[in-house]
This record gives C-alpha cells, structure tokens and sequence, in this order.
C-alpha cells in the first residue's frame, strides 16, 4: 500500500460518522473504555484531527477538530448497540489502527476493513454449548463432584446457555438470565430431589457458573482505574444486576422443587 505524502481532506461527517462506528464495534465487542479510546485517537490522529471522547454505558460522543483548522469542529453522538462480546473483532481494530498509524492508510480502505471486522464471525454455537457443557462438568469435578453430578452439571448448562441464547436471540435483554439460571438449577436439583450420586449440591452450584458476568466487571474495574467513572460504574452495575438474576432463578427453581438447603 502506498504512503501517502500529505494528509487529504475528508468531510469531517464523515469522518466522525466512521470513528464512532470503530468505538461502538470495539465497546459493544466487551474492549474496556480506555482501549477504546487509544484505538479511535490512533486513526483520528492518522487521518489528521483530534478529537475529544466522551463516553456513557449507552452511548459515545465525539467531537472532532482538523489539525490544520482547529476551528472546524463536528459533534456527534452515536449509540452503543447491544453488548455481545467477541474479543477477535477487538484485537483485529487494535491491529487495524496500528496499521492505519504506521501505512497512513486513506479512508476508503479504513471504511472497507471495519466492515470486514464487523462480519467475523462468533464461534459456531455447537462448538460453544460442547465446550461450556464441559466446563460446567469440569467445574463441577473441581469441585468434588462424582459422576453423576457432573453429569447432571452438563446437561444443565447446555440447557441454560440454550434458553439464555433463545432469549437474547428474541430481544431479551442480559438482566432476564434469571431465565437461564432457572432452567439450570431446576435440571441440576433434581439430582437433590432424587438423591443422585453423594454430592449433587455441587452440580447445582457449578451449573450456572457460565452466566457469571466476567466481562463486564473486569471492564468496570480496569474503566474506573483509568478514570472512565461513569461507564466503569454502570458496568459494575451490569454485573450486580445480573448476578442478582442469576440468584433469583436459583431461589426460584429451588423453591419450586422444595430445595430449601443447597
């Protein structure tokens, strides 16, 4: 690719209409805030302007500034679509902007790689319920478990990953994984009510550990270490809110099975 010897000049639209899609790809793919905003100043920088991010939970804003006539300014405010997380999307934009940093790569080319990061795919979903089927197993021998109840512990994680993924699928958002948390205790306590195996309690407790929010609460404490307070703080609370869903199913599952004691 050849290097250009002098900046051209975009419209400044549309050059912040691109910076923000980087940035909401990379927050709704599960980068932290601070990541985010390296990668988009590095291709602003590229390209020839400055910018300033303001980011929230539900939204990113950005005010853009030519180097060159730093009174030609553009805001704009983009939403962040729904969190998915796929780490393969967030390193190929922080290879990307790199890339962009080092060749000078014009616009056109940096438009055409974000849509080609924006479709790589996720892992097939049979490959996902096999390996989190076997690692609510795994868990579950870690912890003590026998046979059985490692047995019970993958079967329930298969089924509470599939009703998870039905229900984000149909609009649902993170906080009804109260659902999912359900369907996998109230499969992992049956081996209480019928008395599988020596320890079945343990197939109970490790069947829900795939919901456990990992992402987001390791986002909000590296988000407020660096100072991004209000996106570090709605994240944490992410995390609460689905961590207390998680709870709920397993209440409500137990008392539906008259399990008062795990």
């Amino acid at each position: 690719m050849s290097i250009p010897t002098s900046l051209p000049d975009y419209d400044h639209r549309t050059v912040s209409s691109l910076l923000l899609d980087i940035a909401a790809l990379l927050m709704s793919s599960g980068a932290h805030t601070e990541r985010v905003n390296r990668n988009v100043r590095r291709i602003a920088h590229a390209l020839g302007y400055d910018i300033e991010l303001f980011f929230s939970f539900a939204g990113i804003t950005l005010t853009l500034s030519d180097q060159q006539s730093p009174h030609l300014q553009h805001t704009a405010f983009r939403r962040v679509p729904s969190y998915a997380v796929n780490m393969s999307v967030v390193s190929a934009i922080s290879r990307m902007s790199w890339k962009v940093s080092v060749e000078c790569w014009p616009l056109t080319d940096i438009a055409q790689e974000v849509e080609r990061i924006r479709r790589i795919p996720h892992y097939p979903k049979m490959i996902l319920l096999i390996m989190i089927s076997l690692a609510g197993m795994a868990f579950c021998r870690l912890a003590g478990g026998e046979i059985p109840a490692m047995l019970l512990a993958g079967a329930a994680t298969a089924i509470g990953f599939t009703a998870r993924n039905k229900m984000l699928s149909s609009g649902y958002n993170l906080a009804l994984s109260i659902a999912a948390a359900f369907s996998a205790t109230a499969i992992s306590g049956l081996g209480l009510v019928f008395h599988w195996g020596d320890s079945p309690e343990i197939a109970v407790a490790t069947s829900v550990l795939f919901l456990i929010p990992g992402v987001p609460m390791i986002n909000s404490i590296i988000d407020l270490l660096h100072g991004h307070i209000i996106v570090g703080q709605a994240r944490a609370m992410q995390g609460i809110v689905i961590a207390f869903a998680i709870a709920m199913g397993i209440v409500i599952s137990s008392a539906l099975l008259g399990v008062y004691q795990i």
